[in-house]
């Protein structure tokens, strides 16, 4: 039963994963090649927008869609379908009335915003292209949150793709048009912003229709239950509950953003950088090497997508053993693909900035990037954390502990920034600093607070020595190759060696066991079998 269990857990992550992997990717296609051809002005305008549009958007996408999720699932698990609906009905309500009064406000806000905030009248365009996306999103995350709470993955990933297909298709192709026309850089950025509302249009229409089609078979489970629905203030008492903490944390990470954009450029003045030099050195770190950070991400989010109502489902029966196992193949899996991601980036982040933005432009990101790489891993545990501490309904405390990690990261990033000789690449370190106070307070939490066991030498040793290990490898190949071959071919068979050799280490420091292995859909289970024939791993 706990497989089996374990196995829905780690499938459901499987499609998430799969449906991340394609969004990032697409997600590239668009951001790569358009910084490339629009520069990095251009794309520092489309930055210093987008954190305010984020800040307002995350009131009603950050903690409602997670407390959507857990509500629901603990209503499933003790199968009240009725009670799980009447959460929808009410939550859907909700959000759409928080988003429609936050596209106001940044509509009415924006000529103050881009005057006395940002300082660049240029990025208002940017601003009210994406304001009616707000409203739409807010509605996107509230079904979300339903499919969520349910474990029905397959039209979150797929709203997720639509969302996707049509945002970078408006944004690519507005974008390069308006470059084409030869239009200001401000018109440009507004162009591309368009894109995130047309996208969120897109994911309400394939969550309506998929709502539509699992409504038909939800409603024969609804007209067996006996049990009268749940109270409309008693589910909005119980959202607000849960909701507002974890919206509390969402907005902070946005904040952040937009202190870098207010800080990072002035200090960098204060370093004996021009505006213009200013905002391009902003533009390569938020624009181009920051994409390159979340990438690895997108598993992480996937498995903490899954993470949030499994264990919520598990507490509400009282199946503490499912919320410890779940927990720690969590942790485990997050610093499996995420450790040697942040090693990788760091140890090849100008090989790796040159091939993605090219020559001129790469290099200079290759320069904050590998500082900035290691957040890959203090994220990766701070997501999980979170997500195992929500699940429990700890909702208050990763909200504390992302306050002191912000608190930290501004501290820094005012000083260190304005070193002449560090400059972005000091802003890149405050963020490493914030991300690692945040992420050690949370797993101090979750191992005192919620009581959840993690094994450190199978969770963080084995898995740091085989990234360790890695990134040594990946050195020496790419010198070797770059011998020989052009600096692209070089990277790329530097970065397949080294994943290889990866694998290997893992294997070799018993870093996973074949039980866990045969988690992932298709390929786990042959494959373990395969490797404990050969005597390559142990059953675990």
């Amino acid at each position: 039963m706990k497989d089996r269990d374990d196995n829905r857990f780690i499938k459901n992550a499987a499609i998430l994963t799969v449906a991340g992997i394609f969004v990032r990717a697409l997600g590239a296609v668009y951001r790569i090649p358009l910084a490339r051809f629009a520069g990095a002005e251009i794309t520092g305008l489309y930055q210093m927008a987008y954190p305010i549009y984020s800040a307002l958007l995350a009131i009603s996408t950050s903690g409602p869609p997670i407390a959507i999720a857990k509500m629901v699932a603990e209503r499933v698990a003790r199968n009240r379908y009725r009670a799980a609906q009447r959460i929808f009905q009410i939550s859907i309500l909700t959000l759409g009335v928080v988003g429609l009064l936050s596209t106001i406000v940044l509509m009415l806000a924006s000529p103050y915003l881009v005057s006395h905030v940002l300082e660049d009248e240029r990025a208002l365009g940017a601003l009210l292209a994406m304001g009616p996306a707000i409203f739409l999103i807010a509605l996107v995350s509230g079904m979300r949150g339903y499919f969520q709470g349910l474990q029905q993955m397959v039209p979150y990933a797929i709203s997720q793709i639509a969302e996707q297909v049509v945002r970078v298709g408006v944004a690519l192709g507005l974008g390069l048009y308006l470059l084409s026309m030869g239009q200001a850089p401000g018109v440009v950025a507004a162009g591309i912003s368009s894109g995130v509302t047309f996208g969120g249009l897109a994911a309400l229409l394939v969550l309506i229709f998929a709502y539509i089609r699992l409504k038909r078979r939800l409603a024969v489970k609804w007209r067996r239950e006996t049990r009268a629905g749940e109270s409309g203030r008693r589910i909005v008492r119980e959202l607000a509950a849960l909701a507002i903490p974890i919206t509390i944390g969402g907005i902070v990470l946005p904040l952040m953003q937009l202190i870098d954009a207010a800080v990072v450029p002035r200090r960098l003045l204060v370093a004996g950088f021009t505006q213009s030099e200013a905002t391009a050195l902003y533009g390569q770190l938020s624009g181009m090497a920051t994409p390159l950070i979340n990438l690895p991400q997108m598993f992480t989010v996937a498995l903490v997508a899954s993470l949030v109502p499994s264990i919520a489902g598990a507490m509400s029966l009282g199946q503490r053993h499912l919320v410890q196992s779940r927990s720690a193949l969590a942790l485990k899996l997050a610093m499996l693909i995420n450790l040697p991601a942040a090693v990788g980036l760091s140890v090849l982040a100008t090989p790796i900035g040159i091939l993605l933005y090219g020559k001129e432009s790469g290099a200079g990101v290759g320069y904050p990037l590998s500082v900035l790489a290691f957040v890959v891993a203090f994220l990766a545990l701070q997501q999980t954390t979170t997500g195992v501490l929500q699940g429990l309904g700890r909702t208050h405390i990763p909200v504390v502990n992302l306050f002191f990690g912000a608190l930290a990261k501004l501290t820094s990033t005012y000083f260190l920034t304005a070193i002449p000789v560090l400059n972005i690449r000091g802003s890149a370190l405050s963020t490493v600093i914030g991300f690692a106070v945040s992420s050690a307070l949370n797993y101090r939490a979750m191992r005192w607070v919620a009581g959840v066991k993690i094994p450190i030498g199978q969770t963080f040793i084995r898995p740091s020595l085989a990234a360790a290990g890695m990134g040594v490898v990946a050195v020496y190949s790419y010198r070797w190759f770059a011998s020989s071959v052009s600096g692209n071919i070089a990277t790329l068979l530097a970065v397949m060696v080294a994943a290889a050799f990866y694998g290997v280490l893992v294997l070799v420091t018993g870093s996973i066991t074949a039980r866990e292995l045969a988690f992932i859909p298709k390929v786990g289970e042959p494959l373990s079998r395969l490797l404990l024939r050969l005597k390559l791993i142990r059953e675990g």
